[in-house]
């Protein structure tokens, strides 16, 4: 019974790591649901205008490699705080778009399935 516990995990690990991808190769994988990994580097956070907010990763604005699109609400919903993440690391969850058809737009997430700042 242990060893087929610990062969679950492994194959569970293991899983995880393969759909786990930096930024750096972000653009092999639109269209389909991974995990990204990297640094915040930049945020901009919703107004009153726009209830939408930024999560630049690895590289800020304008130079930005790969974005997090979340919404006000959404954010509110998983109880995350924006305002200080700079620096932070970051695993998100969600299926790599890009706006519009154009594929030398910024890769994107907008409203990950999961989400997790340290």
């Amino acid at each position: 019974m242990k060893k087929l516990f610990f062969i679950l995990i492994l194959i569970s690990l293991n899983s995880y790591a393969q759909d786990t991808i930096t930024t750096a190769r972000i653009k092999d994988y639109i269209g389909k649901e991974v995990w990204v990994k990297g640094s915040i580097a930049s945020v901009k956070l919703a107004t009153t205008e726009n209830n939408v907010n930024y999560i630049n990763v690895d590289k800020a604005f304008p130079n930005n490699v790969f974005t997090v699109v979340i919404t006000d609400k959404y954010l509110q919903r998983l109880k995350l705080k924006l305002e200080k993440s700079e620096g932070n690391k970051i695993f998100v969850k969600g299926t790599i778009t890009v706006h519009g058809k154009d594929k030398n737009e910024t890769p994107q997430i907008f409203n990950p399935t999961q989400i997790q700042i340290k």
